[in-house]
């Protein structure tokens, strides 16, 4: 049997056991368990299954909370775990397109020769970073569901390197990705790399932004999508190095009552790109709930990318939904999840999955949350606030369970 299934095995039997101990009410969440499904990748994105640099390969899994794609481009093949990271990547690629544009134009030709560097090579010559595993059925969200039951200053928690620092490869690096709407810290190989590259040639070679976009043939650039870093973050990700973004959120955070070792421990994840973490300090300041410390102190337990960008997406649809979802005053753990209580007191969990299926990870998962909840407040309705698309048999039992279901 493998880890996974293991865990699976092990967490439905925990979870069985103490829907036992936790009464009828709780018992309902373990039946009807489904199995997730297939789909063909036009079929859940649509004309963006392909563009000119990807493919979104057939067929899409799912592990019953998240989407899983296969992403194949001509630098590698990645998994994307989520619909929301699919839109960004995607976006990225767009934007290596763009800046594959410019490296071949011939004032960037002549500015590397100029400046002794080598020609900048795009396709799987342009990677150097590891390439993700994909064939993985389960995402990090969905580990993070079956899981349920050091100093640091500003200058240490800089992304940014002293010498490109001091060559200004680092600010041409920023305001390249503000004018191409993406986040300037992705850790997205082709795009980090591609920055990376293009930056250097413009910073050593002397060439502005005007300059390298006027370089392409009919001045082509890219159109800045309406949920791209560029257009919510623009300012600070464009002007601040990565210390000074650092520096603000600890700022913020600090302002929200978050103690001092949550807030190091959430600014050392590198799961995080700086933009998620400014992301997520601006949505919580704008939330202004009591207990974000709690929220952090899960956050910064983030495995990985997919994870954290899930959580970063998580407490922005809460700000964003904050007054349909009767005011989110609070941040209170429950079952090893942040959710909140509204200003009445009833508990809101707020998750925006791509689907919700009755898998044996979410009768555990939820049932372990209502039997938390129960001891907590007993009698209460809790409200599950989701972006998903929620099977008949996952609504069902959730009501089984308690749950009142709010659509975003």
């Amino acid at each position: 049997m493998s880890s996974v299934k293991r865990r699976l095995a092990l967490g439905f039997l925990a979870g069985a056991t103490s829907l036992a101990l936790a009464g009828s009410a709780v018992a309902a969440g373990t039946a009807a368990v489904e199995t997730v499904s297939e789909a063909k990748a036009d079929q859940v994105v649509g004309a963006h299954s392909t563009g000119s640099n990807w493919t979104v390969q057939s067929p899409v899994h799912s592990d019953g909370f998240m989407h899983l794609f296969a992403l194949e481009t001509p630098y590698g093949n990645y998994q994307v775990s989520g619909d929301k990271l699919l839109s960004e990547r995607l976006n990225e690629l767009q934007a290596v397109e763009t800046l594959e544009k410019m490296s071949k134009t011939k004032a960037f030709v002549d500015a590397a020769k100029n400046a002794g560097l080598a020609p900048l090579r795009f396709g799987r010559d342009l990677v150097t970073a590891p390439i993700e595993t994909t064939g993985r059925f389960v995402s990090g969200v969905a580990n993070m569901f079956d899981k349920v039951g050091s100093e640091i200053d500003n200058h240490s928690a800089s992304r940014d390197s002293l010498v490109e620092s001091v060559t200004g490869i680092q600010k041409a690096k920023r305001e390249l990705a503000f004018s191409l709407g993406v986040d300037p810290y992705s850790e997205f190989p082709p795009l980090a790399e591609g920055l990376n590259g293009v930056a250097q040639m413009m910073a050593l070679g002397d060439i502005s932004i005007s300059a390298a976009y006027s370089a392409i043939p009919g001045g082509a650039g890219i159109a800045v999508s309406t949920a791209s870093t560029a257009s919510t973050l623009s300012q600070p990700l464009r002007d601040k190095s990565s210390a000074e973004i650092v520096g603000v959120v600890r700022a913020r955070l600090k302002a929200l009552g978050v103690g001092d070792d949550q807030s190091k421990a959430f600014i050392a994840n590198s799961a995080y790109s700086p933009a998620d973490q400014l992301a997520i300090a601006d949505a919580l300041t704008t939330l202004n709930a009591k207990d974000s410390g709690a929220f952090i102190a899960r956050a910064a337990a983030a495995e990985s990318a997919d994870v954290a960008k899930f959580q970063r997406y998580r407490v922005e649809l809460m700000a964003k939904e904050n007054a349909r979802l009767g005011t989110l005053a609070s941040f209170e753990i429950v079952s090893g999840f942040a959710i909140n209580r509204d200003k009445k007191g009833d508990f809101v969990a707020v998750f925006p999955f791509d689907e919700v299926v009755w898998t044996e990870i979410a009768s555990h998962a939820f049932s372990e949350m209502s039997a938390d909840i129960g001891k907590r407040s007993a009698g209460s309705n809790p409200i599950f606030a989701t972006t998903a698309h929620v099977s008949p048999t996952a609504e069902a039992q959730l009501k089984k369970l308690g749950w009142q279901i709010v659509k975003l």
